[in-house]
């Protein structure tokens, strides 16, 4: 799989929103804090909030949305 040039990196809570720091600051994944969106992971529960705060803007390029969660089971309402 390939990601768009910008990245939504979405976790539901801190744990989640700590290990992706640190792998992060680490720089262990196949992309940089840099290549984020507001450069940074994003706490967000909601799939229409996400939309309304960031997709909405009309970006030129596609957003690539990488959802961290801690079960498959939960919905989130995405």
């Amino acid at each position: 799989m390939e990601l768009a040039k910008y990245k939504a990196c979405i976790c539901e809570g801190a744990a989640e929103n700590a290990i992706m720091d640190i792998l992060l600051d680490e720089e262990l994944l196949v992309f940089s804090r840099e290549e984020m969106l507001e450069e940074s992971v994003i706490r967000c529960r909601d799939g229409k909030k996400f939309e309304q705060k960031y997709l909405r803007k009309g970006f030129a390029e596609k957003i690539s949305v990488i959802r961290i969660l801690d079960q498959e089971e939960k919905n989130l309402n995405w």
